[in-house]
C-alpha cells in the first residue's frame, strides 16, 4: 500500500511502528477475514474514493470500462484485479522488514508517497 504523507498530512511509518503493525496484522489473520470480490461502476468508485486524490487519478486514468472489480477484506475496500486467498487465515507468516518512499508514478516532480 502506498500512503501520501505530503498531501494528507498524515503521520509516516517508521521502524518503531513495525511491531505494532505486525500485531494488528496477526489479529487480522486470526479473524480469518474473507476476501470478497465486488463489481462496481466507475461512478460508484469515484464517489467511494473521493477522499483519496490518488485513487481518483487511477480511476479516471486507468479504468476504461463501465465497471471494474474491487476487493473487500474486513473494513478495507481497494482497487484490485485479484484473485486472492480465500481469507486472511491462509496467511501463515508475516514480518514487516522495511518501508520506503517513492514519487507518484516515478516522477520526481510529483508527490512523495510512503509504502
Amino acid at each position: 500500500a502506498v500512503v501520501s504523507t505530503q498531501s494528507t498530512g498524515e503521520q509516516s511509518v517508521c521502524e518503531g511502528d513495525y511491531s505494532g503493525l505486525e500485531t494488528i496484522m496477526k489479529g487480522i489473520v486470526k479473524e480469518k477475514q474473507p476476501f470478497q470480490r465486488l463489481v462496481m461502476t466507475k461512478e460508484e468508485l469515484l464517489e467511494m474514493f473521493k477522499y483519496n486524490e490518488f485513487k481518483v487519478r487511477i480511476i479516471n486514468n486507468k479504468i476504461t470500462t463501465p465497471t471494474t472489480t474491487v476487493y473487500r477484506c474486513g473494513p478495507l475496500i481497494d482497487l484490485c484485479r485479484g484473485p486472492h486467498v480465500r481469507n486472511t487465515g491462509k496467511i501463515k507468516a508475516l514480518k514487516v522488514t522495511k518501508n520506503s518512499a517513492t514519487y507518484w508514478e516515478g516522477n520526481s516532480e510529483a508527490e512523495s508517497l510512503q509504502r
